[in-house]
């Protein structure tokens, strides 16, 4: 299919009052090549936001392309030619990430200060998938130190708790760096984060419950002083 063809397509599917009639169709014919003009047209329609559902789709459909090697060395390219536009950089790495390309740390490095929370939220949870060393692992612990965010600070620590799925051996080390944390932090999402992660790594019932779609129940309060009180002892 020619470019023209397909930039008609997606007008059309922008035009419908529920996208989810076409999308299938459009998802077709947008995989059908993996030419450089129509990845590139892939990714410039992650521009368009309108449509939160649309969106996700739209993104989602990268992971689905044949040739991986090629979208991720022109999504490194389009990245390191620089990106004025915040909300797609952040969807980049996210994509890189569902590749699980080890090629994104080096963006990851370069971004997770960034001052847009949705860039640093991406590199936080994308490190978690790719992470595999010590450097990942102080990367991620900087962040559940300083970032001003409560709720980033708590996706830091089960960002780690993603790496010691993958790497058991970090156990003691992402323990040892929560458990500072801990120490003086107040906010209740940051806690949630870090207790969820002790809770795993050290099977432990501190009072919190975790449903399969990440729903969390429980007294953050308590469930502090009951972390506290166990991380003592060990």
């Amino acid at each position: 299919m020619k470019i023209d063809e397909l930039k008609i397509k997606y007008k059309e599917l922008l035009s419908l009052e529920d996208s989810d009639d076409g999308i299938f169709e459009f998802k077709k014919l947008l995989l059908e090549s993996d030419e450089d003009e129509i990845i590139q047209f892939h990714i410039d329609i992650l521009n368009d936001r309108e449509n939160q559902y649309l969106h996700r789709d739209i993104r989602s459909f990268f992971s689905k392309r044949k040739n991986s090697k090629k979208v991720i060395s022109l999504i490194l390219k389009k990245i390191n030619e620089g990106i004025k536009e915040p909300l797609l950089l952040a969807d980049l790495i996210q994509i890189l990430g569902n590749f699980r390309s080890p090629l994104a740390k080096e963006i990851i490095v370069k971004e997770i200060r960034s001052s847009v929370r949705n860039i640093r939220y991406k590199c936080i949870i994308v490190l978690g998938w790719i992470g595999s060393n010590i450097d990942d692992l102080n990367i991620l612990n900087e962040r559940m130190l300083n970032d001003e965010d409560g709720q980033l600070r708590g996706y830091s620590a089960t960002a780690m708790r993603q790496i010691w799925h993958n790497k058991k051996n970090t156990k003691n080390k992402i323990t040892i760096f929560i458990k500072k944390a801990m120490s003086k932090e107040n906010n209740k999402d940051a806690l949630t984060g870090m207790i969820l992660t002790i809770q795993e790594l050290h099977k432990k019932k501190l009072g919190f419950k975790e449903s399969n779609y990440g729903d969390v129940t429980g007294n953050v309060e308590e469930a502090k002083t009951k972390t506290i009180k166990m991380l003592e002892k060990l």
